[in-house]
Parts: structure tokens; sequence; C-alpha cells
């Protein structure tokens, strides 16, 4: 059985984006990531993204490496994990890339990252996340 390699990261977006911007991100992330086969979840809340991808590493390390820490349209990327897995959850879980819309979907994404945490989250990835987890 293959291995997934996967990537978790949040950032600051650029204050300067609108919502058309934001929303042409996330079309463009969903469409590419289908196209080669890449599964996870990209939020936006209060001016931050969160991202997770799962796929292919060589794939997964170039889109990461010269693309995504490149973007301008963000800043402060602070990586949560980086490495391979056994089990990818959003290749089936969440029916590939996908927005999340509900806060269930949202908890659900905080038992899979405290599920994939090699140590315990840091204070400083704690506030990262809150808002992005909402519970219900």
């Amino acid at each position: 059985m293959k291995k997934t390699y996967t990537i978790c990261y949040v950032s600051k977006a650029d204050p300067n984006l609108t919502s058309a911007e934001i929303s042409e991100i996330f079309k463009l992330t969903e469409e590419k990531n289908r196209l080669y086969n890449v599964s996870g979840i990209l939020l936006h809340s209060l001016g931050n993204f969160f991202q997770v991808l799962e796929g292919d590493e060589d794939y997964i390390e170039n889109l990461y490496e010269n693309h995504i820490l490149k973007d301008s349209r963000h800043s402060n990327v602070f990586e949560i994990y980086r490495r391979n897995i056994t089990n990818p959850i959003f290749s089936t879980y969440l029916s590939q890339f996908q927005a999340i819309t509900t806060s269930g979907q949202l908890n659900k994404i905080y038992d899979y990252l405290e599920s994939n945490r090699r140590i315990p989250i840091s204070d400083k990835l704690s506030r990262l996340l809150k808002p992005f987890i909402l519970f219900e």
C-alpha cells in the first residue's frame, strides 16, 4: 500500500484580499487539487487560511515549496505538520477537496488534527486554530 504525504499549515491572509478574490482562490484550489488527485481542505476565517493537503509526496512538496510558500496572497505560514501518513482521511471522508461550512464538519477536522499530531498542541497553535474551530 502506497503511503500518502500530508502537509498542514495556517497562514495570515493578505488583508487587501477581497471576498471575490478569496472565492476565486477556493475555486482554483479545488479544481487543481481534484485534477492532481490531492485531497484535503482549505478554510478562511478572520483573516487566516488553514489548509491540509494529502497526496503524492513529490507533488505535495513541490506545490508547497514552490507555490504555496511563495504566494503573496498570504504570509506568516506556520507549519503544523508535514509527513507521510498511512490513513489519509480526506480522500474518502470529505469527498476529496472541499469547503467546510458547518461547525460539525469543523469539529471533525479538529478531531482529525488531534489524532494526527505528534506532540501536544502548543498554546500558539491553539490560538492560531481557534478562529477555525466552532463547537456546537
